[in-house]
């Protein structure tokens, strides 16, 4: 009984979580009210309230559950790896296939948060994200000393990803996650010889 619980709870979960999507794509989060959510999700408001306080907490615990996977998938892939010049380092792309996974996984949600009218502050802590867990190794395994140009090189090379991941979403993910994967992998280590 537990396990079809779970699973209808899942079901629930992602027809609102579609819901606020497609509404996110119309107007700005402070115009979308519970009531629309749970309209477009075909359930009852006593239902949305089962789970959020209000579309607020919603989206917070959304991005919240989106954080912590995308820590999982990093934390599983700790860049210590050796460097090898022509495929970068053993963890980069298995954990870059990962990480697109999870964006494929919750397109809908990831379509508005980072595109052209997301949320800078998801952005933002996604940025802080990546370069504590990613950078610091990556700065180790290439021997960058120069922190003024590595610095820039960490934004040009962030900016440059979410803007991979966002033009992938809203061209409907044509590529697979390993194409992308590899895609940005390369992009990554031709923007790392530059600094060496």
């Amino acid at each position: 009984m537990a396990l079809s619980e779970d699973r209808r709870i899942r079901k629930t979960k992602k027809a609102m979580t579609n819901a606020l999507a497609s509404l996110l794509l119309e107007k700005p989060l402070k115009n979308i009210s519970v009531r629309e959510i749970a309209e477009l999700a075909d359930i009852n408001r006593g239902t949305f309230y089962l789970h959020y306080r209000d579309v607020y907490d919603m989206v917070e615990q959304l991005q919240n559950e989106i954080f912590e996977k995308f820590n999982d998938i990093v934390d599983s892939h700790h860049i210590t790896g050796t460097f090898r010049p022509k495929h970068g380092t053993d963890e980069l792309f298995p954990m870059l296939v990962e990480l697109f996974n999870l964006l494929s996984e919750n397109a809908g949600l990831a379509k508005v948060l980072i595109g052209k009218n997301g949320d800078a502050a998801f952005v933002d802590k996604l940025k802080q994200i990546i370069r504590e867990k990613c950078f610091a190794d990556i700065q180790k395994i290439f021997n960058i000393t120069d922190n003024t140009e590595f610095n820039y090189f960490y934004h040009y090379i962030v900016s440059g990803c979410i803007g991979i991941c966002s033009s992938w979403l809203i061209t409907g993910m044509k590529e697979t996650p390993p194409e992308m994967a590899a895609l940005t992998e390369k992009l990554i280590l031709n923007g790392v010889k530059i600094l060496n």
